[in-house]
């Protein structure tokens, strides 16, 4: 998507250019359709009242049969359009989505997943991700149809006042004196609508939460062995009420609206058809004209009351959703989706000097002053309590926050002046919130690489025999999403989670406590095993359990975001302090 498509001043016209750009032809397509349909109702209005006047004529001496009967056949194709323009506009606005779906829905994922990373984690911006990505398709199709709507609305009041005008010009001047005040104050009472609607985002945001918890394979067997689904299903149900009371009160005011517009353009229709009618004995307006206009008056003043009200209210919403539009297109982003090929760069040192880092809406520091320097094969573990910061220092090291205080150089070069995809090429991790993909085993290892050659690491995670027992080996899919679909245990998540960091074969390797759901035994096998086959990289290990610290070349004990301890375990573990006080706590826990 390019941006600026979305930055014009004109915020609803800039939402109108998106269709433009990615479906110019279903767009025009809508837009020809609501002009001849439009067009419909003036033209109605005069051929009925040619049909009234030349049918009077009939018990006349000189009778207008034949063009009575022209201007008959001429309203009847016309209402006969009228019919079937509706299906026509609505088949136009469903191909219309189905093109967005497909063209423009991927760039906004791809806007999406580019913002910097620190922002990407607020809770107020996955709220704007909330209002404006979700079924942004449908929202786009609705500002078109919106102000298709308002062409068509327009086309018809401008006819038959137009119609009016020719007759009696003052008469205009006073219904549109009557109606543009009450048409603003109702496109009030849609902002406000639209911004009472931003305040319960996150209400919506919970539901979709804890309904997804309530469906969830993934959460199936802790929902019935502890039984907490009554539990969540009653704060389900909370929270929807919360919902549904807001769309009561939502609805209220948008009915009072539409009321008040129908109870003023009903008394100003009115008055033009009877200022009208008094003109019918002095001849300045035929019977046929006058019928003609009374009807389409009544006509108009219901859909100026309902259809013209609503428009005003949806016309509002609009323009706010434009700008939380804005707003997405105006978020900080980092360079993901321009770097992804980058190139390989070695790496050789790190050195973190003075880093400071604190969140946006937080006072309080999480890093303090921390001064670290890691160099090319050396293998260090980061310890510490919960909270310390250790995967907030992860996330900085791989250039996922930048916005930190100090200074970090890779390579003897600022971090910040590296593309993401320099960084990746660099850098590869395993988390201990590792993903699951359910796709097929190669792919959750060489993801897009199709003629990837995965069997050296499938050999060095001992996944051969995972590889074996599945029915179509590395083309197998993953999950029980599929009919055919394998699952496999925690385990050998665990190890395919270390395989896709490995096939990446990056020089700087981080692991983040991706084993903290095993045995310490079990996670200390597979750390020896790591080291082993990663001994030409350098190993960045986070861990809660020191038993696994002893392998590495360096140990960091990290504090309260300050680093109070640098050393071998034996050195360590000689100083007596903090990290020889918890190896020894540890230890008694397994005694």
């Amino acid at each position: 998507m390019k941006r600026h498509d979305v930055k014009r001043k004109n915020k609803i016209l800039s939402l109108m250019k998106i269709a433009k750009i990615y479906s110019p032809f279903y767009f025009l397509l809508s837009l020809i359709l609501t002009i001849v349909e439009g067009l419909m109702v003036p033209f109605m209005l005069f051929t009925v009242a040619k049909f009234i006047d030349a049918a009077m004529t009939v018990a006349s001496v000189n009778p207008e049969i034949r063009t009575m009967l022209i201007y008959l056949g001429l309203t009847v194709l016309s209402y006969l359009y009228m019919q079937l323009g509706q299906d026509f506009r609505q088949y136009s606005y469903n191909l219309l989505e189905d093109d967005l779906r497909k063209k423009f829905k991927a760039d906004i994922i791809k806007e999406q997943f580019s913002v910097d990373y620190l922002l990407f984690e607020a809770t107020k911006t996955q709220d704007l991700f909330l209002r404006v990505t979700k079924d942004i398709e449908i929202k786009i199709v609705e500002v078109i149809r919106s102000v298709n709507t308002a062409i068509l609305v327009f086309i018809q009041l401008f006819g038959v006042l137009y119609a009016v005008a020719t007759v009696n010009l003052w008469v205009v001047f006073v219904y549109l004196f009557i109606m543009i005040p009450t048409i603003l104050l109702t496109f009030r009472n849609g902002r406000v609508v639209y911004e009472e609607e931003k305040k319960v985002g996150f209400i919506t945001r919970q539901m979709n939460y804890l309904s997804e918890i309530l469906v969830n394979r993934e959460t199936v067997n802790e929902r019935a062995l502890f039984g907490f689904a009554p539990s969540l299903n009653k704060r389900f149900m909370e929270a929807h009420l919360f919902r549904s009371n807001y769309n009561t009160k939502v609805l209220a005011k948008e009915t009072s609206s539409s009321m008040m517009v129908n109870v003023v353009g009903s008394i100003a229709a009115v008055f033009i058809i009877f200022m009208l009618a008094r003109q019918i004995p002095g001849g300045a307006v035929t019977v046929g004209l006058f019928t003609s206009i009374a009807g389409s008056m009544i006509s108009l003043s219901k859909i100026v009351a309902f259809q013209a009200s609503e428009l005003i209210l949806e016309f509002s919403k609009h323009y706010e959703y434009a700008k939380d539009l804005d707003e997405f297109t105006k978020l900080k982003r980092n360079s993901l989706e321009s770097s992804e090929n980058g190139k390989k760069i070695p790496f050789e040192s790190l050195v973190i000097k003075n880093l400071w880092f604190r969140y946006e809406d937080s006072g309080e520091y999480i890093l303090r002053g921390v001064n670290l320097s890691l160099k090319k094969g050396k293998s260090y573990s980061l310890v510490g309590l919960n909270g310390a910061g250790k995967s907030t220092l992860v996330k900085i090291m791989v250039g996922l926050y930048r916005d930190y205080e100090g200074e970090i150089l890779l390579n003897g070069k600022d971090l910040k002046s590296y593309e993401f995809g320099e960084l990746r090429s660099i850098f590869s991790v395993v988390s201990q919130d590792f993903a699951k993909y359910y796709v097929s085993l190669k792919e959750n290892i060489a993801f897009g690489d199709s003629e990837a050659d995965i069997s050296e690491v499938i050999r060095l995670m001992e996944l051969e025999g995972v590889v074996d027992n599945l029915p179509k080996k590395e083309q197998s899919l993953l999950g029980k999403i599929y009919e055919d679909g394998s699952d496999l245990s925690g385990g050998e998540w665990q190890r395919l989670a270390i395989a896709r960091a490995l096939y990446l074969n990056s020089p700087f390797m981080i692991m983040d406590e991706p084993t903290a759901s095993l045995s310490p035994r079990a996670e200390s096998m597979i750390y020896n095993q790591f080291l082993n086959i990663a001994k030409d990289k350098t190993l960045f290990m986070i861990t809660h359990r020191l038993g696994s610290t002893k392998i590495t070349d360096e140990i960091i004990v990290l504090d309260q975001g300050e680093i109070i301890e640098k050393g071998t375990h034996e050195e360590l573990m000689e100083n007596d302090n903090v990290y020889a006080q918890l190896f020894r706590k540890q230890g008694e826990m397994y005694d």
